[in-house]
């Protein structure tokens, strides 16, 4: 691969006719101009086709899947269809500074080859009038205090939690063949199980600037925002996942806060003899974790769990 071959950028949708103008029209805008945009419409039921028409751009292609998938059975029909050997992903409803593209390929090109790809920053933003300005409010991730941790070997720490955005990604479509491409019976945290299995194969590369960018007050109205909160998905990711490391090797330990989550989240579905099965592992690697140890006599009586939660207010929902 070279400088100025074609790049493949992959956008899933799903009911974004009405964004689809700004997210792509973005990726029209690149500086990188060698690309191919694959719109993957996941079974929409607006007027996608007449959207991506008006763009009148060579290099869009829409692909219509037969059946709804989900993000990750979309991207999968995506990257399979890509041309290129390297394979960037674009949300629907995200925008792109113009030279996104062109920075991630030429700091790809000058990484040794045991790098598999390039990631960058992104920022998360609310839309502001002059008039409410006062209340603008933004943030990056990953986030700034993760130095140390943000190119290179990125394995161990991607088992602590999900940090790398895939669609900051720039990757070569052989990685994404040899992960496996996205778990398609994952429903929400997909993209954290596809980034565990291509941080095992090889290292990535880093570039801090916000090149990549979410309007916040879109991504929280969005389908898939409301799929990635469901607590029942949430439940069954993380048993597939946690299973996936431990089948893996990774230590009781290194798996003891994620246990703590999946038994919280099936204390909250009504599943107590399930969660305390996890609750207990995680005390296995975690023993003196108060939190845990609250949820673990919890389980046990179910019913208290709302009350527990009165109690301790906000505390046993945190994140890990």
């Amino acid at each position: 691969m070279k400088y100025g071959d074609l790049i493949s950028i992959v956008v899933p949708v799903y009911n974004r006719a009405h964004l689809i103008g700004r997210s792509v029209g973005s990726l029209c805008a690149q500086s990188y101009r060698n690309i191919e945009i694959l719109v993957v419409d996941d079974c929409s039921t607006d007027d996608l086709s007449t959207a991506v028409s008006a763009f009148a751009d060579p290099r869009i292609r829409l692909i219509r899947r037969a059946e709804n998938g989900g993000a990750a059975a979309a991207r999968n029909t995506g990257a399979g269809e890509a041309a290129a050997e390297w394979v960037a992903f674009h949300d629907s409803d995200d925008i792109c500074v113009f030279d996104r593209i062109e920075r991630q390929a030429r700091k790809l090109l000058a990484l040794p080859q045991d790098y598999i790809g390039v990631h960058c920053s992104r920022l998360l933003y609310l839309e502001t009038t002059e008039a409410t300005y006062h209340r603008a409010l933004g943030f990056l991730l990953p986030k700034p205090d993760r130095a140390g941790d943000l190119s290179g070997n990125l394995y161990h720490p991607t088992i602590r939690g999900n940090y790398i955005s895939v669609p900051t990604m720039l990757l070569r479509k052989s990685a994404i063949a040899a992960a496996g491409g996205f778990d398609e019976g994952l429903r929400n945290n997909e993209d954290w199980d596809f980034t565990l299995r291509l941080t095992r194969l090889g290292k990535f590369g880093f570039l801090p600037e916000p090149l990549y960018l979410t309007l916040l007050q879109v991504a929280r109205e969005s389908t898939e925002a409301q799929i990635s909160t469901n607590e029942r998905y949430s439940a069954r990711s993380f048993i597939t996942i946690t299973g996936k490391l431990r089948r893996a090797g990774v230590a009781p330990k290194e798996l003891a806060a994620h246990y703590m989550v999946t038994g919280r989240l099936l204390l909250r579905e009504n599943r107590p003899a399930l969660a305390r099965r996890y609750l207990g592992a995680s005390l296995r690697g975690r023993p003196r974790k108060l939190r845990t140890l609250t949820l673990y006599a919890v389980s046990f009586a179910p019913w208290l769990y709302p009350l527990a939660r009165k109690l301790f207010g906000r505390n046993l929902n945190k994140p890990i």
